[in-house]
């Protein structure tokens, strides 16, 4: 099962965090939604493994083609067999919105991809870190991954120098995991990548997409690789906390005048 809430009015708009996330933790960074209302409707889940979602019974399930149909089904539920929706995530829900709009395009109005992931050719260094992940957590846990973590920031320096709590917070996220469905959630996304050029460029609907620089897990490449493939797309790029705070009225503005 899967833990669905809905916020606002408007346009839907399907919409996935990123790997190790939930719903609570990404109103808590607040970047990409409001704290209430709102011009578009969201419709937010937490992905299968995370939150208050059902754990994942196996690798399968946490790949990214897999977690598209998740989003698909939820997305369906949530509104009419006529009405459009736009879909969109951050980090692995960016790869997850992408992989399913390519399943049933003529359903989705609007793509919003926030925080790309590493792909294609940056792809394999990231696997081989969720390999080594992998590897600690069979051998000393999910307690001793976070201790680990706490060495490597999961923020770029200007957003952790702006929002210094967020890191604990992300923190206490991991260490929320059993062992067994972290490690199901690292194997699915080592298996996974974003689709590939060709395909990304049969895709016509309006695309907004939100990066930041300095992050090597969410790389520029990517995003303006997106940018050069997606025929009818817009890339922004956040410098400082500031601009970041400008993005969920960015992503209502988009979806409702585009």
């Amino acid at each position: 099962m899967l833990n669905i809430a809905t916020q606002g009015d408007g346009p839907a708009l399907a919409w996935a965090h990123g790997l190790f996330g939930s719903l609570a933790l990404e109103s808590t960074c607040g970047w990409f939604h409001p704290a209430t209302g709102g011009q578009v409707r969201r419709i937010r889940y937490d992905a299968r493994g995370h939150g208050l979602s059902s754990a994942a019974g196996n690798s399968a399930v946490c790949q990214w083609p897999a977690l598209a149909n998740d989003m698909l089904q939820v997305a369906s539920q949530n509104c009419t067999s006529e009405q459009p929706f736009a879909l969109g995530g951050q980090s692995m829900g960016c790869a997850t919105a992408l992989h399913a709009v390519l399943q049933e395009p003529q359903r989705v109005s609007h793509l919003v991809l926030a925080l790309p992931p590493t792909a294609w050719d940056s792809r394999p260094h990231q696997v081989l870190r969720y390999q080594k992940m992998i590897e600690l957590l069979r051998r000393q846990g999910v307690a001793g991954l976070v201790k680990a973590s706490r060495r490597f920031p999961p923020l770029p320096a200007w957003l952790q120098n702006s929002r210094p709590e967020l890191a604990g917070l992300m923190l206490d996220e991991l260490a929320g995991f059993s062992q067994d469905n972290l490690t199901n959630i690292l194997l699915g996304a080592a298996a996974s990548d974003l689709p590939p050029p060709a395909a990304l460029q049969q895709l016509s609907m309006p695309t907004l997409i939100l990066a930041w620089r300095d992050d090597d897990i969410h790389p520029l490449g990517t995003a303006q690789g997106l940018a050069r493939w997606l025929p009818n797309s817009e890339l922004i790029i956040a410098h400082s906390n500031a601009d970041l705070q400008q993005w969920p009225a960015l992503i209502d503005s988009f979806i409702t005048e585009r």
